[in-house]
């Protein structure tokens, strides 16, 4: 249906909210009018996968939401396979790994090892822009070059004040992940928190997942990521080796 994606932005907000958000403040990010987000809301409502107050003035995620979710990634054979290189890598450096999948202009969070101190959160579900993000230029860069084309004409949305919204700076830092062979971004995503990637070769295929380490500025000196880059170009060997015939 044509309107179908209204929905999926609401799904995808309360999804990301640290608390539950107003009927007011989804009027104004949503952008519906007022009668039909209430029949969206009460769909998902009745559906389980949102939850409102009792006089549907704030809303949030329900536990409903997992279920097709997890419906996914239960039948993803490259989640599961990961899974424990994933653990194994965490471990190895003690910071917070992702696998993640393109969607289209997005990338989407498969399955997430968290750190102690990481600052995020857990991850899994998380849709982030992939040209601002190291998992989504390390996937795109491998891919056509139309498509990166057609992802540069829809233009970015900075979501830090050091985001890469410039198509020459985007470019670059494409050109630069293509040299190294592996992608390298810093807070361009998440405030004070840069991110590692690799892409899952795919058998002479264009790639479609990555592994993604995230590291606090702080500690994610350019030697730190060369080292943390080492380490995660041999975990996205294991995954290909696991999951390719």
């Amino acid at each position: 249906m044509a309107d179908e994606s209204p929905t999926l932005d609401l799904l995808e907000r309360l999804a990301a909210a640290p608390d539950r958000m107003t009927f007011d403040a989804l009027v104004r990010q949503i952008g519906l009018p007022e009668a039909v987000l209430r029949g969206r809301l009460k769909h998902l409502v009745d559906r389980g996968w949102v939850e409102a107050d009792a006089d549907g003035a704030s809303y949030a995620i329900g536990v409903g939401a997992l279920r097709p979710g997890s419906a996914y990634l239960s039948g993803d054979r490259t989640a599961r396979l990961a899974g424990p290189i994933l653990s194994r890598l965490r471990d190895q450096l003690d910071e917070s790994v992702r696998l993640v999948r393109l969607d289209g202009a997005f990338i989407v969070c498969l399955a997430s090892r968290e750190s102690l101190h990481d600052p995020t959160g857990p991850a899994i579900g998380r849709r982030l822009p992939a040209l601002t993000s190291a998992s989504g230029r390390a996937i795109l860069v491998r891919r056509p070059p139309a498509e990166i084309d057609a992802l540069l004409d829809e233009g970015v949305v900075a979501h830090t004040i050091d985001t890469a919204i410039d198509r020459a700076a985007i470019v670059t830092a494409l050109a630069d992940t293509r040299a190294r062979g592996w992608a390298y971004e810093r807070g361009e995503v998440v405030p004070g928190v840069g991110c590692v990637a690799v892409a899952v070769p795919a058998a002479g295929l264009a790639p479609t997942d990555a592994i993604s380490v995230g590291v606090p500025l702080p500690r994610l000196t350019d030697d730190h990521a060369e080292d943390v880059a080492a380490c995660v170009q041999r975990a996205v060997q294991e995954v290909a080796a696991a999951v390719l015939p």
